[in-house]
């Protein structure tokens, strides 16, 4: 997956993104109750505002394959504003297990970013150094030439 230069208001000192908790007003109304569905949509809150790159690693397919691999069939994992809208599962699925994978994805996301920013940083550095190293091969070739 392309992890692009963030712009200036996302910067690699953003601190490393994971979840507050469940917004429990999100949930729905007839919990507890006979009423009660089996599986609904539970609303995360993350600890600050979503970066595009991440939102493209948190909502490609493979997580909800990994999430099956592991026993949480049916996951879906969506990206609203400041909240992770985990589709298909109810409060004892996160409880019993659920959560903890969802926080190993975060990680895995955070570890992407890192990454990908280490490697645009360091081939910017090997460009800047090629760079300087042609400005200098040119200045000592132009300072050779003599109008005498």
């Amino acid at each position: 997956m392309d992890v692009s230069t963030p712009s200036p208001s996302e910067t690699p000192h953003d601190p490393a993104l994971h979840l507050r908790g469940v917004l429990d007003t999100a949930l729905p109304p007839e919990l507890g109750t006979t009423k009660a569905p089996d599986r609904y949509t539970v609303a995360a809150v993350f600890n600050r505002r979503v970066l595009p790159q991440e939102q493209a690693l948190i909502e490609q397919p493979s997580v909800s394959r990994l999430l099956a691999d592991r026993g949480y069939e049916g996951i879906q994992l969506a990206v609203a504003d400041r909240r992770l809208l985990i589709e298909n599962t109810n409060l004892a699925m996160l409880e019993s297990g659920l959560a903890g994978e969802i926080a190993a994805v975060l990680r895995g996301v955070n570890e992407e970013i890192t990454a990908e920013r280490t490697r645009q940083a360091a081939e910017a550095d090997e460009w800047r150094a090629g760079e300087a190293r042609r400005a200098a091969a040119v200045k000592v070739e132009a300072e050779r030439v003599r109008f005498e």
